[in-house]
């Protein structure tokens, strides 16, 4: 992976887009729609499910690769790694974890769609930025699972949006 060429831009991603995800209040709008369709312990595995097959740097480098390159090596490791992943998750919250998996597909079929609609303007400046950035959520994600600290990541998402507008002032 390349170095970032603005260092900085993660750090005001993550400050800007956590500015934009607790005034929208993301996390507990989130929170409230899994309960509303599961108990308090399902619900927690579906968002820690979906929050770490969805925001990884390899869920969103898979599709964008796939679509431009037609490269789809990072789309199988994700999926191995996923896979893996959510047989520890089921471990220790049971079968709701598999309701993750049509969101992951919507997540990254949206993906491979605008990456394919949008094959010019997507740059390895922009994935190398998105890469930090969604690397730190996950790192976030793991603080979460093992209890460290608790981090609102529902409300950190937007910061995925900031790289792609930055850079096209930059």
């Amino acid at each position: 992976m390349p170095d970032s060429k603005y260092p900085v831009l993660f750090i005001l991603s993550l400050a800007i887009g956590g500015v934009v995800g607790t005034f929208l209040d993301l996390e507990s709008r989130f929170s409230s729609l899994v309960e509303k369709h599961s108990n308090g312990q399902s619900a927690q595995g579906i968002s820690t499910g979906i929050l770490l097959f969805c925001i990884g740097t390899l869920s969103i480098l898979g599709p964008v690769n796939a679509a431009l390159n037609h490269d789809y090596t990072y789309l199988f490791t994700n999926g191995m790694l996923d896979g893996i992943t959510s047989t520890v998750l089921a471990s220790g919250y049971g079968i709701c974890i598999a309701a993750c998996a049509p969101v992951l597909f919507c997540w990254q079929g949206s993906i491979y769609l605008l990456a394919k609609l949008c094959a010019t303007a997507i740059s390895t400046t922009l994935l190398t930025e998105l890469s930090i950035v969604g690397g730190i959520l996950i790192l976030a994600s793991g603080i979460n699972i093992l209890g460290l600290k608790k981090i609102s990541i529902m409300n950190l998402l937007p910061s995925l949006l900031i790289p792609p507008i930055g850079l096209m002032f930059l």
